[in-house]
């Protein structure tokens, strides 16, 4: 297996102000790395047969950290030199 940087950049719609925090310190506790250039942009290695897995992966990783949070999440996902992934998720309370 070779190891991935993956790069997520995410928008968050109707997310409470006061959870910013606690989202962001799920995130860390979940081994996404803040991007302090890029509001909203974290990376995340990890260790995956291709990058396709490997943005499978950083997907299911970030949503698992943060679908407890009712909201509405657009988020671009890349690694590599592949195609761009772009999802749209919505967490009722």
């Amino acid at each position: 297996m070779n190891q991935y940087n993956v790069l997520v950049a995410a928008e968050f719609h109707n997310l409470n102000e006061a959870l910013i925090n606690e989202r962001n310190q799920r995130l860390e506790d979940a081994c996404f790395e803040k991007i302090p250039t890029i509001e909203d942009a974290w990376e995340i290695a990890l260790e995956a047969p291709d990058e396709a897995e490997a943005k499978n992966l950083a997907i299911e990783k970030f949503v698992n950290a943060i679908r407890t949070y009712p909201c509405e999440l657009k988020m671009v996902v890349q690694a590599g030199t592949s195609q761009i992934l772009r999802r749209k998720k919505v967490f009722e309370p």
